[in-house]
């Protein structure tokens, strides 16, 4: 018996135990790896959804209470996106209805999260990228 080797113990019936726990390890290990990896790319579109929300709702509290000065509107969301480890993608847009008068703000944010294995596989990269754009309404 001592002079067996691994893969001949497994055939028998004193290795099925030893199998049956290899398996368990082997899909525990690739369960953990998806988890690691997909993850952070999962919570990065979940989060950015939301980043791009609180700053068009931010940019058009702003607009109304800053009666419509851009620059201002412009600081206090680029601080809010910049906070949260994001990028405003072009710039803070103002809807305007058939009259001209100012109706809601659009606001377009950009984050960008790696991970190992979507650093290093090429086709894998735009997964890691998230964009989002969200409306608010000025009244």
């Amino acid at each position: 018996m001592k002079g067996r080797g691994l893969l001949s113990r497994l055939k028998d019936e004193e290795g099925q135990v030893l199998s049956y726990l290899l398996k368990i390890i082997l899909v525990a290990f690739l369960v953990g790896l998806i988890i690691v990896e997909a993850g952070p790319i999962i919570w990065n579109h979940i989060s950015t959804r939301g980043t791009a929300n609180d700053a068009a709702e931010l940019a058009a509290h702003s607009y109304v209470n800053n009666r419509g000065d851009m620059e201002k509107v412009r600081k206090e969301v680029k601080e809010l996106v910049e906070e949260r480890d994001a990028r405003l993608v072009g710039d803070i847009e103002i809807i305007k209805d058939a009259t001209g008068r100012a109706t809601a703000v659009k606001v377009t944010v950009r984050k960008i999260v790696n991970t190992y294995l979507f650093e290093h596989i090429g086709y894998l990269s735009p997964l890691t990228e998230a964009k989002s754009t969200s409306q608010h309404d000025l009244y």
